[in-house]
């Protein structure tokens, strides 16, 4: 499942920019950055992969691509 996670802006501009994307995964608003101080995020965007039992297995600071995204969940696989 993949899940976003906006931190600290209003929600009109979050709905405008995923319509502008074309987005369809779920957006989540942290208004109050407190997800972004849970993961001790420190610069945006930060990627994480989460296992089922909420411990992280994986992270990346800095934006992602689709070969990225795939290395990352193929690692965690083997």
């Amino acid at each position: 499942m993949i899940l976003s996670v906006d931190i600290a802006e209003d929600r009109d501009h979050v709905k405008a920019y995923v319509e502008s994307q074309g987005l369809t995964f779920r957006i989540l608003l942290d208004q109050r950055s407190e997800a972004a101080r849970a993961y001790l995020v420190r610069g945006i965007p930060a990627t994480f992969l989460i296992d089922r039992d909420g411990v992280i297995q994986a992270a990346h600071k800095g934006p992602l691509d689709e070969a990225t995204i795939e290395s990352l969940v193929t690692s965690q696989l083997e």
